[in-house]
């Protein structure tokens, strides 16, 4: 697969945060098909892997960049013409397969972090928090007191959290994409979501209330519920994809709406 020409990542408006979803839209709406194949072979090995005890969440963590990496290239097949098809969830296997597996190794030790945080600093703090919480009869005072106990925990969870999606948001595409060392590749992803805090602020925005949306819908229509539902994934998927084009290595004339490669 030739590699796009490397470039630094770019700030962009906060608008473009909204752009990113309807361009990630329009980008599943040209293969409907060929997103719902691919997201039923992602829902069908994330089911077998929530069924093997212990190993399964490693797997679904080791698997996963390298999965999302093959979803890229199924985006740019779909930019060049093609259709989305089953064998692009796979594409990740070839060429980058050591750096992507890698890259779940970080996903996984950024959950045993978490994981570890949550035991030590919390662990019996969130028990006691948990059966106040189904105990109709529970303390309010203590519950209270239990929730600002935890507060602390919580904060630092979320921010670890967010430190581990910047560094691995942008990383399969760029690893896919361009011959990057893994190293380098959380790296420039780490910076180019924190310079563009703004426009994924738009974007969160936008797509939680798109999301809303359609879970309202599937209340009201279940059956167009359903299938809209089933389009969500795949628009936040080939949103990931927009914003890497967006940020990195490519911009969109606004007046033709046309990708031109940046030099």
């Amino acid at each position: 697969m030739p590699l796009a020409p490397m470039t630094p990542p770019r700030r962009v408006p906060f608008f473009r945060g909204f752009f990113w979803i309807s361009e990630g839209f329009h980008l599943v709406f040209q293969s409907p098909f060929g997103w719902i194949k691919v997201i039923t072979l992602w829902f069908g090995f994330t089911m077998v892997c929530s069924m093997l005890v212990v190993i399964g969440p490693i797997l679904f963590s080791l698997m996963l960049p390298i999965l999302f990496a093959g979803l890229m290239v199924g985006c740019r097949a779909i930019e060049n013409g093609q259709s989305m098809t089953a064998a692009h969830l796979f594409a990740g296997f070839r060429g980058k397969s050591a750096r992507l597996i890698a890259l779940g190794g970080v996903n996984v030790l950024g959950e045993v972090i978490l994981a570890t945080l949550l035991l030590f600093w919390g662990g019996q703090r969130m028990l006691e928090l948990q059966t106040l919480s189904m105990d109709g009869t529970g303390n309010l005072e203590q519950l209270q007191s239990l929730v600002t106990d935890l507060t602390p925990i919580f904060i630092t969870l979320a921010l670890v959290q967010t430190v581990l999606l910047m560094l691995g948001w942008f990383a399969p595409a760029l690893l896919v994409f361009n011959d990057l060392s893994l190293r380098q590749a959380l790296s420039l992803s780490g910076k180019a979501c924190l310079i563009n805090a703004l426009p994924f602020l738009a974007y969160s925005l936008g797509m939680g209330a798109l999301l809303m949306a359609l879970i309202t819908t599937a209340f009201a229509v279940p059956i167009l519920g359903v299938l809209l539902l089933m389009m969500g994934v795949p628009t936040l998927i080939a949103a990931v994809y927009v914003s890497y084009r967006d940020i990195f290595n490519e911009v969109v004339d606004l007046e033709d709406n046309r990708w031109t490669r940046v030099e």
